[in-house]
């Protein structure tokens, strides 16, 4: 019987890369095609560019790309988006396509070339060993600036601590996900925000692949300090509770302060040692202050558990996992095999 192969895609999302995305999407190509073919089961591969928006030559020289490898094992797709939407947007938008056309797994993957396509393999096995979900962490390159290093690891340290999640310092956006259990969350990747978070919040045990980040020379880093305050401020707002609950806590620390002093504040009166006006002025600010930042913190609890964890996913069922991904999953799917003497299944009402 001939089973049908894998789909695969490579999600890349790509901002002004028009200097070196044409060499590195044919190197890609021609190491996937080294792998399309496997010893169990072939693996039928598209590289997905997902071009936000780029300023550059980047929109046409994919096109272009696209339109001279058509004909190859490897196939060369774009999706362009409208404006500059960032790189979280960017990855959404693949993978939603992706997840769209059936595609058994995904991986995705920055178009710098600083993410080592030679993982892969690596990543595809694990898959096929039962995993859902593959992450890779970088080991920095040494070139890297101290407070380059230092904010990375302040930002792994914050998502851990309060966000509670089992992420390893250096984890980046190159992973790849099980198709089923995509399809099984793609309506909550807009409302993740942030692709890295998400995924190590929802398979924590997920195995880990170890690189050594090799910065390209000569490129100026598109991941400023501002987008990487802000991906570790969406991180932390949508899987920590802390700093909706810290209003709660402040407001409860302000009426139990606020009454000490209201306390303090009638005794004062009437022992004759304050200033006319001055007890009823106090003793209402600090017992309306306090009421209001308590409230702010009930509001808050209600958000919460209301709205914000509504948007997450109470449960993921796991019996879609496979110990193995190959003969078993596919069994049921001859591909014009001639010689199979299985009778087509019924259909059913």
């Amino acid at each position: 019987m001939t089973l049908a192969p894998f789909k695969a895609f490579v999600v890349m999302p790509a901002f002004n890369e028009a200097s070196g995305i044409r060499f590195y999407l044919n190197t890609l190509s021609d190491y996937l095609g080294t792998i399309a073919s496997q010893e169990d089961q072939s693996i039928s591969w598209t590289i997905l560019v997902v071009n936000d928006g780029s300023h550059d030559l980047t929109e046409s020289i994919v096109a272009d790309l696209a339109e001279e490898r058509r004909s190859e094992v490897v196939s060369i797709e774009q999706l362009s988006l409208l404006r500059n939407f960032g790189h979280q947007a960017a990855l959404v938008a693949g993978l939603k396509l992706a997840a769209s056309r059936r595609a058994d797994f995904v991986i995705t993957m920055d178009a710098d070339g600083e993410h080592p396509m030679n993982l892969i393999r690596d990543m595809v096995d694990r898959w096929k060993d039962g995993a859902s979900l593959v992450h890779t962490s970088r080991n920095p390159d040494p070139r890297l600036s101290h407070f380059k290093n230092a904010s990375s690891k302040f930002y792994y340290r914050l998502l851990r601590v309060l966000g509670h999640l089992d992420i390893q310092d250096g984890m980046a956006d190159y992973k790849l996900w099980d198709g089923e259990l995509l399809r099984s969350v793609r309506s909550y990747l807009v409302s993740c925000g942030s692709t890295r978070a998400f995924a190590s919040w929802l398979v924590p045990d997920a195995p880990v692949v170890r690189y050594d980040q090799d910065v390209v020379s000569g490129r100026a880093s598109r991941f400023t300090l501002p987008k990487m305050i802000s991906m570790a401020v969406g991180g932390l707002v949508r899987f920590s509770d802390f700093p909706i609950r810290l209003a709660f806590y402040v407001g409860l620390s302000a009426v139990l302060f606020g009454s000490g002093l209201f306390v303090f504040a009638v005794g004062a009166y009437f022992m004759g040692k304050v200033v006319p006006g001055w007890t009823s002025i106090v003793a209402l600010i600090v017992l309306f202050g306090g009421v209001q930042c308590f409230l702010l913190g009930i509001y808050g609890e209600y958000f919460l558990r209301n709205i914000f964890r509504a948007n997450l996913p109470m449960f993921l069922s796991t019996t879609a996992r496979r110990a193995r991904r190959d003969v078993t999953r596919r069994a049921s799917s001859p591909v014009n095999d001639k010689t199979s003497t299985d009778s087509p299944p019924s259909s059913l009402a």
